[in-house]
């Protein structure tokens, strides 16, 4: 084999490897979401969580609210499609904490730490057990 083919097939290697790590890394970072406005959904401060029905990332999330004892609005994709359309949701779950005055104070993409949501809820004025 001549030595620009060799070349050319180095290249070729390190863009394949390059495109590979490129896909890997933004699979791996969770997605920005724009600034949520809830409108009218409940009580305040309060909880409101956009999943969607075949997410099992959702019902881990949905069990990490049960077990601190967080009141939550669920929003199903499925459901309710137009909700997270209007608030222009990429990806579930998605779990907004609101304040007294229903401003959204805290966003929390995936599944949430423990930590994660008391230090949501303490932001919202929202008592955990």
């Amino acid at each position: 084999m001549s030595e620009a083919w060799v070349r050319i097939l180095i290249a070729l290697a390190v863009i394949g490897a390059a495109a590979l790590v490129a896909c890997i890394s933004s699979r791996m970072r969770k997605p920005v979401h724009p600034s949520v406005v809830v409108g009218d959904i409940g009580d305040r401060p309060g909880v409101v969580m956009f999943t969607s029905t075949d997410c099992s990332n959702c019902r881990r999330a949905i069990e990490r609210l049960k077990i601190a004892s967080i009141p939550f609005r669920e929003v199903t994709h499925e459901l309710e499609p137009h909700r997270l359309e209007a608030w222009e949701v990429v990806a579930v779950p998605l779990t907004v904490f609101l304040n007294a005055s229903s401003e959204a104070v805290s966003v929390l993409t995936g599944v949430p730490s423990k930590r994660a949501i008391a230090t949501a809820a303490r932001k919202a004025g929202i008592e955990t057990h």
